[in-house]
C-alpha cells in the first residue's frame, strides 16, 4: 500500500512535499488541519492547491484540540513567568497526532508533513527523526518531543533540500501556484505577532507593574508585567547606566531579575517533562548534544536522567537558557528526545 495522508496548510512547504510524494509513488490525500478560527482562511488556498496537484483534499477539524494543548498552554505558561516554544508541543499532541488519528479513519497507514527534517531506521533505536542535513533549514528541534510511534509512520519529504530557495525552484518548475509565496509566521494562532495583546484577549490577565532586580536583590526600576519580558532579553528593559538582561522572571512575586552581559551564561540546567523519541532511549548517565532554543547551537552535555527529570551539564558555556524552553538532545544526528528547561 502506497496510500499516504499529507498535512496540506496552503503554504509552500507542504505543497512541494506533496509533489515530491507524487514523484515517489505514493497515492497521496491531501488534509487539511483546521487549528484556528483565522485557518479557515487558508482552506481554500490548500483546495486550490490539492486541485492544482491533482490530489483529493479533506479537512478535519482540531480547533478544540489545539486551545487545550498548544494556545491554552502558551498563555498558562507565559503567566507562570517562562518562555514557552508552542511548535515543539504543538506536533506531538496535535498537528502529527491529529493527521495520524485523520489516517485511521480513513484506514491510511503512512503520514507526511512539510517539515524540514528525516526518518530513518536506526539498529539501535529503531525508528528515528534525524537532522535535515546540511539543510539551513533543519526543524528537527521542533520534531524531538513526539514518540516513537508517532515516527514510525511519518515521512519527511523536504529532508533532503539545503535551502528554502530550492524548494521554491522545484515549487516553480511545477507551476505551483504558490510558489513565491512568503514563510508563514514565527506563532501560527497569532497572526498579528503581538503575543501580548493575546494573552491578554484571551485570559484573565491584566499587566501589573513590578520590579527589576539585580542578582542581589536590589531594586533597579520598574517593568510593565512579566509577560513582557523572556529570560535574555536586552531591547525594552530602560537604560541602567550599562547593558542589561533579562536574567530570571517570577511569576509569584511579579519581579524581573536583571544581570550584566557576563552573567547570561550558564553551564548547568535541570529539565523535566522528559520524552523519549526512540524506542530504546538511554537510561541513567549519559552523553549527548543539547540544543536549548532552535537556533542555537547543539553542544556537548552529561546527562544524569532519574525519576522523570534531567540534569544536564554543558561542555561549555550556553547563553541564557530559558525556563519554558525545550532542551532537545541528539546522537549526532539522531533526535533522542526532549525536554522542558527549569
Amino acid at each position: 500500500m502506497n496510500d499516504i495522508l499529507l498535512g496540506l496548510s496552503g503554504g509552500v512547504d507542504s505543497a512541494a512535499a506533496a509533489a515530491l510524494l507524487k514523484e515517489q509513488g505514493f497515492t497521496v490525500t491531501a488534509c487539511f488541519l483546521l487549528l484556528t478560527d483565522d485557518s479557515i482562511k487558508e482552506e481554500e488556498n490548500a483546495r486550490a492547491l490539492a486541485e492544482h496537484l491533482g490530489i483529493k483534499l479533506i479537512t478535519a477539524d482540531f480547533r478544540e484540540r489545539f486551545r487545550e494543548n498548544v494556545s491554552g498552554y502558551f498563555i498558562k505558561e507565559y503567566l507562570s513567568g517562562r518562555t514557552p516554544n508552542p511548535c515543539v508541543r504543538c506536533n506531538p499532541t496535535t498537528k502529527i497526532q491529529s493527521l495520524l488519528d485523520t489516517a485511521d479513519k480513513y484506514g491510511i497507514e503512512k503520514i507526511a508533513t512539510g517539515h524540514y527534517a528525516l526518518t530513518e531506521f536506526s539498529e539501535k533505536y529503531g525508528g528515528t527523526v534525524l537532522k535535515a542535513s546540511p539543510s539551513k533549514k533543519d526543524q528537527s528541534y521542533f520534531l524531538s518531543a513526539l514518540s516513537p510511534s508517532q515516527t514510525e509512520r511519518t515521512i519527511f519529504p523536504l529532508g533532503l533540500f539545503s535551502t528554502k530557495e530550492e524548494v521554491r525552484a522545484y515549487a516553480e518548475k511545477l507551476s505551483l501556484p504558490n510558489a513565491k509565496k512568503g514563510d508563514s509566521q514565527e506563532i501560527c494562532f497569532i497572526p498579528e505577532g503581538n503575543y501580548q495583546e493575546y494573552i491578554c484577549k484571551y485570559s484573565d490577565y491584566k499587566p501589573e507593574a513590578g520590579n527589576f532586580l539585580d542578582n542581589d536583590g536590589t531594586v533597579l526600576g520598574r517593568h510593565s508585567g512579566i509577560i513582557n519580558y523572556t529570560v535574555g532579553q536586552r531591547k525594552g528593559l530602560g537604560a541602567f547606566g550599562e547593558p542589561r538582561y533579562v536574567k530570571r522572571i517570577n511569576a509569584a512575586d511579579n519581579t524581573v531579575t536583571l544581570c550584566k552581559k557576563d552573567e547570561r551564561f550558564e553551564t548547568e540546567i535541570s529539565v523535566r517533562d522528559i520524552s523519549f523519541a526512540v524506542n530504546t532511549p538511554p537510561r541513567g548517565d549519559f552523553s549527548a548534544l543539547v540544543k536549548i532554543r532552535s537556533t542555537a547551537r547543539a553542544v556537548p552535555a552529561e546527562i544524569e536522567y532519574s525519576d522523570g527529570r534531567m540534569h544536564i551539564v554543558f561542555s561549555e558555556r550556553v547563553i541564557a537558557p530559558t525556563p519554558g524552553q525545550t532542551a532537545a538532545l541528539y546522537d549526532g544526528n539522531i533526535v533522542i528526545g526532549s525536554g522542558i528547561i527549569e
